[in-house]
């Protein structure tokens, strides 16, 4: 039998700390767990410190993938090959779940045939304390899940701002993996990029407590390199657009779209032209356009 959930952390120079990304998922109260580590050709101690956790766990089902640099997101794909279980989750190599993460959100998932969960999120900082309220992250954050207020469903407030924050957020089905043909080559939003795809065949759950935490620290790099990120949120949206055009229907009834949505579709997209530019390409769906926002 295959293990219940497949949890795959791309490392990639993060030896200060893997050890506690690696014991927050084998630390978890699911026994029927395993655990793919792809270390993308890191040059600090990561690889060191691996093999010392795992040795801490000997009952646990954990394998180790060495490769050189390609990237998070060939990282991701090839712990996802190389696992067995019908359910899956990816944890950042310098971020770690909370306890009860998995009793939690797994129910949740093993529910239906293609699914996609996320939890809120506990904001860190480098050395691992939660951040104070009034920080501009934990305003971010915060301000990002008022769409879920504001909007009709999950996947239009989506539209508006990634508040799953992180691929690492993610338990999703092989089913729903498979479906979308696994993760975009994108640097920065591979994940929002998988999330908004994943919107054509179900809508999103969220587990509404804390249950993994996000560090934020000077090398997150979405903080170096803004333009790059903005030009793939750009690409992410008009490929949802080109989806939208060429794709019939949404299998997920409560996807946007203007078949499911009418009339509120196209005046979602046009109350909110400080986020969508238009595009002299688009036609068939009225006015879904190009996305500018940053995130």
């Amino acid at each position: 039998m295959p293990p219940r959930v497949s949890v795959i952390i791309p490392s990639y120079n993060h030896s200060r700390y893997i050890a506690q990304a690696i014991r927050s998922v084998l630390d978890q109260d699911v026994d029927d767990l395993e655990l793919v580590i792809v270390d993308d050709g890191s040059t600090d101690e990561s690889v060191a410190v691996i093999r010392s956790v795992f040795e801490q766990y000997p009952d646990r089902n954990t394998q180790l993938i060495e490769q050189e640099n390609h990237g998070a997101h060939h990282a991701i794909m090839r712990g996802i090959e190389a696992s067995s279980s019908p359910v899956l989750s990816i944890l950042n190599s310098d971020d770690y779940y909370l306890p009860g993460r998995f009793s939690a959100m797994l129910p949740e998932v093993e529910a239906h045939e293609c699914a996609l969960a996320f939890s809120k999120l506990e904001l860190i900082d480098d050395q691992s304390k939660p951040l104070a309220n009034d920080s501009a992250w934990v305003k971010w954050y915060n301000e990002s899940l008022e769409y879920i207020n504001t909007n009709p469903t999950l996947g239009f407030a989506f539209l508006e701002a990634n508040f799953t924050v992180t691929s690492g957020n993610f338990v999703f089905t092989r089913s729903l993996y498979e479906k979308l043909g696994g993760f975009s080559e994108h640097k920065f939003v591979h994940d929002w990029d998988f999330l908004i795809r994943s919107l054509w065949h179900t809508e999103p759950i969220m587990i509404d407590q804390e249950l993994m935490a996000y560090r934020t620290h000077d090398s997150n790099t979405t903080e170096l390199v803004r333009s790059l990120l903005e030009k793939e949120c750009d690409e992410v949206i008009e490929r949802y657009r080109d989806m939208c055009e060429c794709l019939g229907t949404p299998a997920n009834t409560l996807a946007p779209h203007p078949k499911h949505w009418g009339v509120y579709f196209n005046r979602f997209v046009s109350n909110r032209k400080a986020f969508w530019k238009p595009n002299e390409k688009t036609h068939a769906i009225g006015s879904l356009t190009k996305h500018s926002l940053s995130i």
